[in-house]
């Protein structure tokens, strides 16, 4: 009996140093996430108490006369857990009856109210440039595809280039492939152009592994955040529920795959981790999976790597005061 207990003690504390191997404990920050109408703001702040992630960029959806208020609400609620991303869609900013006054009004409206809340907003949500057709009961949208010779994006941009705050970028370079040539051309003026700022390409711009090489290559301010590319939007293209451009970066068993690991470990600060909840589902079902999933990626990658891709790379563009720690123990 003795001879057992000691077995099945030594079994237990090797399963706890594999697992904590094979976890990320480090300070895991998810640069841009939302909350709308479909959630309230308790539930979300109980979700983010609840899950492992120490900081979540917040933006807003629905209506904008009450965007200020529910982030202060779930800032309170939530203890500080997170930081203001000034919303830049609200008002119709990516329908097409809107004329641009109206929604980069909204935008600069938005910021001033923050500021009037005395809110110490650290950024502005994503800019929508591209964005294919919607038709389920939690949004109908008839899609949008501007690139960046439009006036209304080029407005939205300016302010955020204003604030010298990072401009996060909304492209589906494979749900738009026939136009994926000249975005990629355009991506590479602006960063001519405006060399000292940083761009954030949300859900990996739906760029395949060669396209991310070219912007990594060509480019040194444009970076990739790392959202919907995994094998939970697969399963749900497959079902029908999702649009079919979204990458994946892992492979069937939930490993980042290879080429990623090497891409990222050699290219540590062109990633910036993101798990962008939008609705309820998210919030409510998948999120705690995600930041597993999230954390056993992180691990696969070298440690300084991780570290810079989890927090780092966030604190850094954002400006963000918190200290990325490669263990929280």
């Amino acid at each position: 009996m003795k001879k057992l207990l000691m077995i099945m003690v030594m079994f237990m504390s090797l399963s706890g140093s594999t697992y904590a191997d094979n976890i990320f404990n480090g300070t895991f920050i998810d640069a841009h996430s939302q909350v709308g109408p479909l959630i309230t703001n308790e539930v979300v702040s109980k979700q983010l108490i609840k899950n492992d992630v120490d900081l979540t960029l917040l933006s807003i959806r629905g209506k904008s006369k009450t965007a200020t208020q529910r982030y202060i609400s779930v800032n309170k609620l939530s203890k500080n857990k997170v930081r203001y991303l000034v919303p830049t869609k609200l008002k119709g900013f990516t329908r097409k009856k809107p004329n641009d006054d109206v929604v980069i009004k909204n935008i600069k409206y938005l910021k001033k109210d923050a500021i009037r809340n005395n809110i110490k907003y650290v950024g502005f949500g994503e800019i929508i440039l591209q964005h294919a057709p919607h038709n389920h009961k939690k949004l109908k949208y008839e899609g949008i595809n501007r690139d960046f010779k439009s006036k209304r994006i080029s407005r939205a941009i300016n302010i955020v280039l204003k604030d010298n705050k990072p401009v996060i970028l909304h492209l589906e370079l494979n749900d738009y492939e026939k136009d994926s040539k000249k975005i990629l051309s355009q991506l590479v003026e602006l960063s001519k152009r405006y060399p000292n700022n940083n761009f954030l390409l949300i859900h990996m711009a739906q760029a395949e592994f060669s396209e991310v090489e070219f912007i990594i290559r060509e480019t040194k301010n444009i970076h990739f955040m790392t959202s919907t590319a995994d094998n939970a939007t697969q399963r749900k293209i497959k079902q029908g529920k999702a649009q079919i451009g979204w990458i994946n970066l892992f492979d069937k068993n939930d490993n980042l795959q290879k080429k990623w690991v090497n891409l990222m470990n050699k290219n540590p600060q062109r990633f910036v981790l993101t798990l962008d909840n939008v609705f309820d589902v998210h919030w409510l079902r998948g999120y705690g999976n995600k930041v597993y999933l999230w954390r056993k990626a992180l691990a696969s990658l070298n440690k300084d790597s991780a570290v810079q891709i989890a927090c780092g790379n966030a604190k850094n563009y954002f400006q963000l005061n918190i200290k990325c720690l490669k263990d929280r123990k």
